[in-house]
C-alpha cells in the first residue's frame, strides 16, 4: 500500500520521470514477464511430455489435462504480454499533447498516469528517495476513458472523487 500512499499524498514531480525512462522500465518489466513466462511455459512443458502412463489410467488423462490447462493459461498470458510489448513500441516519444490521449503522461491532483497499456502502479526513478510512482492505464480502462481528451485544468468526477489535471506531457 506504499505506493498507493506515495502517489495520493501530493503532486508527483515529472522532472525525474522523463517518459523515455518510463517506457525503457516498461520494457524492462514487459520483457522480464515474458522471460519468466517462457521459463514456466518451458517447465510445464516438459513435465507433460516426461509423465509416462501409469496404470492408473483415468487418472494420468486428468492430469495430462490439468497441465495442458495450465499450459493453455501460461500461452495466453504471454500472447497478451507480447500484444502489450507491441503496444508500447507504438507510444510516439517526440509528440507534445494538449489534451490526454495515447502516449500521453498525465499529471493530475490524485496521481501520475501513463496512457498506453494497463501494468498498474510503477516506480520510475534511480533509487528508492527519488522514485516517482505512476499508473500505467490503457485508454480501455475506465480512468483512461475519464481521463481521454482532457486538457489541463480541467477537472472530472471518476469514482466520487474530482480529479484535476494538472499537466499533460
Amino acid at each position: 500500500m506504499w505506493l498507493v500512499r506515495l502517489v495520493f499524498q501530493g503532486i508527483p514531480d515529472l522532472r525525474p520521470m522523463r517518459k523515455h525512462a518510463l517506457l525503457a522500465h516498461l520494457n524492462t518489466l514487459l520483457d522480464q514477464r515474458i522471460h519468466a513466462l517462457k521459463s514456466e511455459l518451458a517447465t510445464t512443458l516438459e513435465a507433460r511430455n516426461s509423465d509416462t502412463k501409469s496404470s492408473a489410467g483415468d487418472k494420468h488423462e486428468v492430469g495430462r489435462a490439468m497441465v495442458q490447462q495450465e499450459l493453455d493459461q501460461l500461452e495466453t498470458q504471454l500472447a497478451k504480454t507480447q500484444a502489450m510489448q507491441q503496444v508500447l513500441a507504438r507510444v510516439p516519444l517526440d509528440r507534445s499533447y494538449d489534451r490526454v490521449a495515447f502516449g500521453s503522461l498525465v499529471t493530475t491532483d490524485q496521481g501520475c498516469y501513463f496512457i498506453a497499456i494497463g501494468l498498474g502502479a510503477v516506480e520510475v526513478g534511480r533509487s528508492a528517495a527519488e522514485s516517482t510512482a505512476c499508473f500505467a492505464v490503457s485508454l480501455a480502462a475506465p480512468i483512461g476513458q475519464a481521463l481521454q481528451g482532457r486538457r489541463v485544468g480541467e477537472e472530472l468526477v471518476f469514482n466520487g472523487r474530482t480529479i484535476r489535471v494538472l499537466a499533460v506531457v
